[in-house]
Protein backbone atom coordinates (compact mmCIF):
# COMPACT_ATOMS: atom_id res chain seq x y z
CA UNK A 1 0.00 0.00 0.00
CA UNK A 2 1.48 3.41 -1.22
CA UNK A 3 1.98 6.71 1.16
CA UNK A 4 -1.14 8.42 -0.06
CA UNK A 5 -3.41 5.74 0.47
CA UNK A 6 -1.91 5.16 4.17
CA UNK A 7 -3.00 8.54 4.47
CA UNK A 8 -5.93 8.41 3.54
CA UNK A 9 -6.87 5.60 5.68
CA UNK A 10 -5.28 6.97 8.64
CA UNK A 11 -7.23 10.40 7.64
CA UNK A 12 -10.48 8.09 7.94
CA UNK A 13 -9.55 6.50 11.35
CA UNK A 14 -8.81 10.07 12.93
CA UNK A 15 -12.35 11.15 11.78
CA UNK A 16 -14.19 7.71 12.86
CA UNK A 17 -12.11 8.02 16.42
CA UNK A 18 -13.17 11.50 17.15
CA UNK A 19 -16.97 10.68 16.21
CA UNK A 20 -16.49 7.53 18.12
CA UNK A 21 -14.93 9.76 21.01
CA UNK A 22 -17.03 12.10 20.94
CA UNK A 23 -20.24 10.48 20.25
CA UNK A 24 -21.39 6.77 21.56
CA UNK A 25 -18.10 6.25 23.62
CA UNK A 26 -18.27 9.61 25.29
CA UNK A 27 -17.89 9.17 29.01
CA UNK A 28 -17.11 5.47 28.52
CA UNK A 29 -13.31 5.91 28.51
CA UNK A 30 -11.61 4.30 30.82
CA UNK A 31 -11.52 7.07 33.92
CA UNK A 32 -7.41 6.60 34.22
CA UNK A 33 -7.50 8.52 30.63
CA UNK A 34 -9.28 11.53 32.04
CA UNK A 35 -12.62 12.87 31.59
CA UNK A 36 -11.77 15.77 28.88
CA UNK A 37 -12.71 13.93 25.58
CA UNK A 38 -10.88 16.41 23.72
CA UNK A 39 -7.83 15.18 25.32
CA UNK A 40 -9.08 11.27 24.01
CA UNK A 41 -9.35 12.91 20.32
CA UNK A 42 -6.02 14.26 20.77
CA UNK A 43 -4.62 10.85 22.28
CA UNK A 44 -6.20 8.80 19.56
CA UNK A 45 -4.44 11.59 17.09
CA UNK A 46 -1.34 11.14 18.31
CA UNK A 47 -1.80 6.82 18.15
CA UNK A 48 -2.97 6.92 14.57
CA UNK A 49 -0.06 9.76 13.68
CA UNK A 50 2.72 7.92 14.60
CA UNK A 51 1.22 4.57 13.62
CA UNK A 52 0.79 6.01 9.88
CA UNK A 53 4.65 7.20 10.21
CA UNK A 54 6.04 3.62 11.24
CA UNK A 55 4.51 2.53 8.45
CA UNK A 56 5.79 4.92 6.06
CA UNK A 57 8.96 6.19 7.27
CA UNK A 58 10.11 4.74 10.60
CA UNK A 59 12.72 6.74 10.98
CA UNK A 60 10.70 9.91 11.30
CA UNK A 61 8.97 8.20 13.49
CA UNK A 62 11.87 7.33 15.65
CA UNK A 63 13.02 10.65 15.55
CA UNK A 64 9.58 12.40 16.49
CA UNK A 65 9.29 10.04 19.54
CA UNK A 66 12.71 10.46 20.59
CA UNK A 67 12.79 14.74 20.28
CA UNK A 68 8.63 14.42 21.77
CA UNK A 69 10.49 12.30 25.13
CA UNK A 70 13.29 15.05 25.04
CA UNK A 71 10.49 18.17 25.43
CA UNK A 72 8.69 15.94 27.92
CA UNK A 73 11.82 15.27 30.46
CA UNK A 74 12.77 19.39 29.68
CA UNK A 75 8.77 20.37 30.43
CA UNK A 76 8.77 17.72 33.45
CA UNK A 77 10.14 20.23 36.04
CA UNK A 78 7.94 22.69 34.75
CA UNK A 79 4.33 21.07 34.39
CA UNK A 80 4.67 19.83 38.01
CA UNK A 81 5.35 23.23 39.73
CA UNK A 82 2.91 24.37 38.02
CA UNK A 83 0.48 21.55 38.97
CA UNK A 84 1.71 22.33 42.80
CA UNK A 85 1.30 25.93 42.65
CA UNK A 86 -2.48 25.35 41.15
CA UNK A 87 -3.22 23.69 43.90
CA UNK A 88 -1.50 26.01 46.81
CA UNK A 89 -3.96 28.73 44.82
CA UNK A 90 -6.87 26.87 45.50
CA UNK A 91 -6.18 26.65 48.64
CA UNK A 92 -4.88 29.62 49.61
CA UNK A 93 -6.54 32.07 47.53
CA UNK A 94 -9.94 33.35 49.68
CA UNK A 95 -12.87 32.85 47.56
CA UNK A 96 -14.62 35.07 48.69
CA UNK A 97 -11.73 37.65 47.42
CA UNK A 98 -11.52 36.08 44.20
CA UNK A 99 -15.58 36.49 43.64
CA UNK A 100 -15.49 39.79 44.36
CA UNK A 101 -12.50 40.80 42.00
CA UNK A 102 -12.53 38.18 39.18
CA UNK A 103 -16.30 36.59 39.51
CA UNK A 104 -19.33 37.14 37.62
CA UNK A 105 -20.74 40.03 39.92
CA UNK A 106 -17.67 41.94 39.39
CA UNK A 107 -18.63 42.57 36.06
CA UNK A 108 -16.44 44.41 33.28
CA UNK A 109 -14.35 44.79 35.67
CA UNK A 110 -12.89 41.37 35.69
CA UNK A 111 -11.54 41.44 32.63
CA UNK A 112 -9.20 44.16 33.28
CA UNK A 113 -8.46 42.82 36.86
CA UNK A 114 -8.23 39.35 34.75
CA UNK A 115 -5.97 40.80 31.90
CA UNK A 116 -4.02 42.47 34.77
CA UNK A 117 -3.22 39.43 36.95
CA UNK A 118 -2.29 37.22 33.43
CA UNK A 119 -0.01 39.67 32.10
CA UNK A 120 2.44 39.10 35.16
CA UNK A 121 2.11 35.04 34.79
CA UNK A 122 4.40 33.16 32.39
CA UNK A 123 4.17 32.95 29.14
CA UNK A 124 4.27 29.27 29.02
CA UNK A 125 0.75 27.51 28.91
CA UNK A 126 2.10 24.41 30.98
CA UNK A 127 2.61 26.69 33.87
CA UNK A 128 0.13 29.20 33.46
CA UNK A 129 -3.30 27.10 33.02
CA UNK A 130 -2.83 25.28 36.11
CA UNK A 131 -2.28 28.30 37.88
CA UNK A 132 -5.83 30.22 36.34
CA UNK A 133 -7.55 26.89 36.68
CA UNK A 134 -6.85 26.95 40.28
CA UNK A 135 -7.74 30.43 40.44
CA UNK A 136 -11.04 29.79 38.42
CA UNK A 137 -11.62 26.51 41.27
CA UNK A 138 -11.54 29.56 43.84
CA UNK A 139 -14.23 31.23 42.45
CA UNK A 140 -13.27 33.47 39.62
CA UNK A 141 -16.09 34.08 36.98
CA UNK A 142 -15.28 33.07 33.46
CA UNK A 143 -14.96 36.52 32.34
CA UNK A 144 -11.79 36.88 34.41
CA UNK A 145 -11.01 33.72 33.72
CA UNK A 146 -10.81 35.08 29.64
CA UNK A 147 -8.80 37.95 31.04
CA UNK A 148 -6.21 35.89 32.12
CA UNK A 149 -6.14 33.37 29.42
CA UNK A 150 -5.77 36.77 26.86
CA UNK A 151 -3.41 38.62 29.07
CA UNK A 152 -1.10 35.84 29.88
CA UNK A 153 2.83 36.50 29.76
CA UNK A 154 2.28 40.05 28.44
CA UNK A 155 4.65 41.84 30.99
CA UNK A 156 6.12 38.93 32.29
CA UNK A 157 9.23 39.66 33.67
CA UNK A 158 11.53 37.39 31.05
CA UNK A 159 9.53 38.68 28.14
CA UNK A 160 10.21 42.15 29.20
CA UNK A 161 13.79 41.44 29.25
CA UNK A 162 14.15 39.97 26.40
CA UNK A 163 12.46 43.07 24.94
CA UNK A 164 14.86 45.16 26.55
CA UNK A 165 17.57 42.96 25.38
CA UNK A 166 17.06 42.36 22.11
CA UNK A 167 14.75 45.58 20.66
CA UNK A 168 15.36 47.98 23.35
CA UNK A 169 13.17 50.15 25.66
CA UNK A 170 11.10 51.83 22.66
CA UNK A 171 9.93 48.62 21.43
CA UNK A 172 9.28 47.17 24.60
CA UNK A 173 6.65 49.66 25.43
CA UNK A 174 5.15 49.45 22.11
CA UNK A 175 4.66 45.94 22.45
CA UNK A 176 3.40 46.04 26.41
CA UNK A 177 1.08 48.88 25.22
CA UNK A 178 -0.45 46.73 21.76
CA UNK A 179 -0.53 43.45 23.36
CA UNK A 180 -2.13 44.88 26.47
CA UNK A 181 -4.44 46.82 24.59
CA UNK A 182 -5.50 43.80 22.35
CA UNK A 183 -5.90 41.37 25.35
CA UNK A 184 -8.68 44.04 27.11
CA UNK A 185 -10.39 44.01 23.82
CA UNK A 186 -10.65 40.79 22.98
CA UNK A 187 -11.84 40.27 26.96
CA UNK A 188 -14.33 42.65 26.68
CA UNK A 189 -15.25 41.03 23.80
CA UNK A 190 -14.81 37.53 25.60
CA UNK A 191 -17.64 39.31 28.29
CA UNK A 192 -20.25 40.70 26.01
CA UNK A 193 -20.66 37.31 24.49
CA UNK A 194 -20.59 35.40 27.57
CA UNK A 195 -22.96 37.78 28.92
CA UNK A 196 -25.24 37.50 25.62
CA UNK A 197 -24.88 33.52 26.31
CA UNK A 198 -26.12 33.84 29.55
CA UNK A 199 -22.98 32.23 31.26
Amino acid sequence: MDKRALGILCLAAIALSSWAILGPLRGKIPRPLGDNPSVHVMMALTVLLYLYFSLTNPEVARRSARDSLKNLGDLAIYIAAALFIAGAAINLLPSRTVAAYLGREAGPWAVLMGVGIGCILPACPFITYPIVMGIYAAGAGLQGVMGMLFGSGTAFACVLSCDLTHFGSRMMCLRLLLTASAAIVAGFLAYLALTLLGW
